[in-house]
């Protein structure tokens, strides 16, 4: 049987970091899909690759500087993630990313980003994506079963 997780990566100490974090938390509690698994990586890269190789399918979801406004999302191929040279869309580039890279011929899965509004040192999401909350959940909770129905 396929394993599929649903990766929440982020820092809850540095505001919209934790939007991939807050989301999973939220987004676990509504699954209904036995073999979906919704799972918090925060920071630990160690912790989340090894919950990556043991997949067959990886949806990660994080704050993602791709130039949208506050709370859009954008997807990307994990496969193709090499195509942005420096991988400066995410605050967690180096590590994460760059092992993903290194793995990506055996790795199947996308990226879903959330446009941050800010990143500092603060507990919690910024006003700014507070009051897209709904939207934003609704939007990344459509694009998971879209992409889990095309796997």
């Amino acid at each position: 049987m396929e394993k599929i997780i649903v990766l929440g990566i982020g820092n809850r100490l540095m505001t919209d970091d934790g939007i991939g974090i807050y989301l999973i938390e939220q987004l676990s509690e509504l699954n209904c899909t036995p073999h979906v698994s919704f799972l918090i990586g925060e920071s630990d890269i160690d912790y989340c690759m090894d919950q990556i190789m043991k997949a067959t399918f990886v949806i990660i979801v994080d704050a993602v500087f791709s130039g949208n406004k506050p709370g859009e999302i954008t997807v990307y191929p994990l496969a193709d993630l090499h195509e942005y040279q420096t991988l400066d869309i995410s605050a967690h580039n180096f590590h994460l990313f760059q092992s993903l890279y290194q793995q990506k011929a055996s790795i199947k899965g996308f990226l879903i980003g959330v446009e941050p509004h800010e990143i500092s040192f603060h507990i919690g999401l910024s006003k700014t994506l507070k009051e897209k909350w709904k939207t934003i959940l609704q939007n990344v909770s459509q694009t998971i079963d879209r992409l889990i129905a095309k796997n």
